[in-house]
């Protein structure tokens, strides 16, 4: 049986079909820049043209959306697409599709990597069958947390990404006066972002950028830029409070696993002292947080591994 699986973010989209009794082998993939399409409906079509594989019966569809989804519903943050179960299934005939939050699915596709698609930033106390925590910084910011049992992994979404910005010195309440200006409410989103890191750009150097992006800012950084390198520390740290934070919310003895586009493309940032000490300021609760696993993953298919397994599930359980 044939299922497709995708990975949907706000930026770019990654589709597979697989096999569900060889589902580590694609057998179509495509990977697409989510804007260049005016919903996900016209996308799924162009993939399953590209695929030729229009006139073999798909078993399921297992599709991972970065926003809340509710029901058949799926409403997109940062892209202007709402996407229907129904509609789908009328339009493509296939009867068993599940739709997840982006970081459900990542978090179900953790259970899918080796060790060398992670980087381990915090060697905590690991347990395998407990709480993990997914976060990750790209287009939005995501969090998910799944728990392991004999049965299947079990994945919840949640959106604490658009949890409150908490600052923790005087320049990060100069930050956060910054973007009440230009936001009015200021979640941790509209830091730890790629459209994050860029007003971070802007706060550090005094004024707008323009026509630039996040890809942007780490190379000023790393040409020793002082407004870039400065905004790219003040990111790292405000990325390993929070990460902290998450730490102290759902302590996952199973680790944090940090995924999301942009972590894996600064791992130096990632590894460094600002990041680290960050994570574990947190007074009292230091010793918790020390304990905590985190790992940084390099696998970007981490997504759609997850949509993957979840696909082969629906197909076989039917």
């Amino acid at each position: 049986m044939n299922v497709i699986a995708a990975d949907v973010g706000g930026t770019k989209t990654r589709l597979v079909i697989a096999d569900t009794d060889r589902p580590e082998h694609a057998l179509f993939e495509a990977r697409y820049n989510s804007r260049d399409f005016d919903g996900f409906e016209p996308l799924l079509q162009t993939f399953i043209d590209e695929s030729r594989f229009e006139n073999k019966k798909l078993a399921a569809m297992s599709l991972a959306f970065p926003g809340v989804v509710d029901g058949d519903d799926a409403r997109l943050t940062n892209l202007p697409w709402t996407i229907n179960k129904h509609v789908l299934q009328d339009r493509f005939g296939v009867e068993q599709i599940h739709f997840m939050n982006d970081f459900q699915a990542s978090a179900l596709g953790t259970s899918h990597l080796n060790a060398e698609d992670m980087i381990c930033l915090n060697a905590g106390v690991h347990k395998t069958d407990a709480v993990r925590v997914v976060v990750g910084a790209g287009t939005g910011l995501g969090c998910s947390w799944m728990l392991r049992d004999a049965a299947a992994d079990r994945a919840w979404s949640t959106e604490g990404g658009h949890m409150d910005f908490a600052p923790v010195d005087e320049i990060q309440i100069a930050l956060l006066q910054f973007l009440v200006e230009r936001h009015g409410h200021v979640s941790y989103e509209r830091v730890l972002s790629g459209d994050g890191l860029v007003a971070l750009y802007d706060f550090c150097s005094g004024q707008k950028a323009t026509n630039v992006d996040a890809a942007w800012v780490h190379r000023q950084a790393e040409r020793k830029n002082d407004a870039a390198r400065t905004a790219m520390v003040l990111f790292v740290r405000i990325y390993g409070a929070f990460i902290g934070n998450m730490a102290l919310l759902f302590k996952p003895e199973a680790g944090i696993y940090i995924t999301g586009g942009i972590g894996a493309k600064i791992i130096s940032w990632m590894k460094s002292d600002d990041f680290i000490s960050a994570f574990l300021n947190k007074g009292r609760m230091r010793a918790l947080a020390e304990s905590t696993s985190v790992y940084l993953v390099t696998d970007e298919r981490v997504g759609v591994k997850g949509a993957i397994s979840e696909a082969v599930r629906q197909a076989v359980t039917q």
